[in-house]
């Protein structure tokens, strides 16, 4: 990889970029083991920089620790939990109101849906959960939307 060379978007935010590898290195973020492997298997055709090549001789080492606990969360990742809980109050307030004057039963095509099940605020949260792609179930969406409150 040539080092003058602007870094496209591919090289920033790629999940098997060595670029992005580094960049969230820089930032505090340690990679898993199932991380460095797939950096490693993607970039298996060039030469490694030695930052790396040392990584992943750590990882292999057991010299690599993570911090205990959950992971801090990326800003992308609260943005889009930020959007998903303001898509829930809106999907919540119709299908409440749609439940109190026509009934949930929906059309056919609905019916059928793992989505189009349960109560309002269920059936919301599975809606915003698989529409933002969150990485969590529906169940933990409401459970952080109730703590969030």
């Amino acid at each position: 990889m040539d080092h003058q060379a602007r870094p496209t978007l591919y090289d920033l935010f790629e999940e098997t970029s060595l670029r992005n590898c580094k960049r969230r290195l820089d930032a505090g973020e340690i990679p898993t083991s199932q991380q460095l492997a797939d950096i490693l298997s993607a970039n298996a055709d060039r030469p490694l920089p030695v930052w790396f090549s040392d990584l992943v001789a750590k990882c292999l080492r057991g010299n690599l620790k993570r911090r205990a606990g959950r992971p801090k969360e990326r800003l992308i990742q609260q943005i889009r939990f930020v959007a998903a809980m303001a898509d829930y109050q809106a999907y919540l307030r119709w299908l409440t109101e749609r439940n109190r004057t026509s009934g949930l039963q929906g059309w056919s095509i609905l019916r059928d849906q793992d989505w189009w099940s349960g109560s309002p605020h269920e059936r919301a949260a599975k809606i915003v959960t698989r529409k933002w792609r969150l990485p969590i179930s529906w169940r933990s969406f409401l459970n952080r939307v109730s703590s969030d409150k």
